[in-house]
């Protein structure tokens, strides 16, 4: 019984999962996101961001300034909360909206200077949640699951 509630891992309340969660790749995934996020969530915190908000400013960043709906359609964000999260880095400092020169309706979110150096300290961070996350795998185990994940990043097919 020992063995299988190790298999199992632990969960609220200190029952095992059953066989059908247990062994669903599809499940563990997203638990595994869910306990990273959560973690980065945590770490963060002392610094005032969320994982998410560090994903905006990463790309306004490093790739450009871009509008609301860019940004939740890159990280698959829904308007409301991409809204609040916007609201929330500006009123911090760390980003402003400008008119788009395209299109009068839409803002550009542009980082400032404090956004800039606010992203540096939120990725080292990062890199030490990503440390301590994948501490149970070894290095070799680590660059496999990276490649994984890469492959698993492309639109899923609807084969029948």
């Amino acid at each position: 019984m020992a063995e299988r509630q190790a298999a199992a891992g632990p969960v609220p309340g200190g029952q095992a999962l059953p066989p059908s969660m247990r062994d669903r790749t599809t499940f563990l995934l997203y638990r595994a996101g869910d306990l990273s996020h959560s973690m980065a969530n945590e770490m963060l915190a002392p610094i005032r961001l969320t994982a998410r908000q560090v994903g905006i400013l990463t790309l306004v960043i490093e790739l450009e300034p871009m509008n609301q709906k860019a940004l939740g359609d890159q990280l698959r964000i829904d308007r409301t909360t991409m809204v609040t999260l916007i609201d929330d880095l500006e009123e911090k400092g760390y980003v402003s909206r400008r008119r788009h020169p395209g299109d009068r309706r839409a803002f550009l979110i542009e980082p400032t200077a404090a956004g800039r150096s606010a992203k540096v300290q939120a990725i080292r961070i990062l890199d030490e949640q990503k440390r301590r996350f994948l501490a149970p795998l070894t290095p070799d185990q680590q660059e496999q699951l990276l490649a994984f994940l890469k492959l698993l990043q492309r639109p899923p097919s609807l084969v029948i």
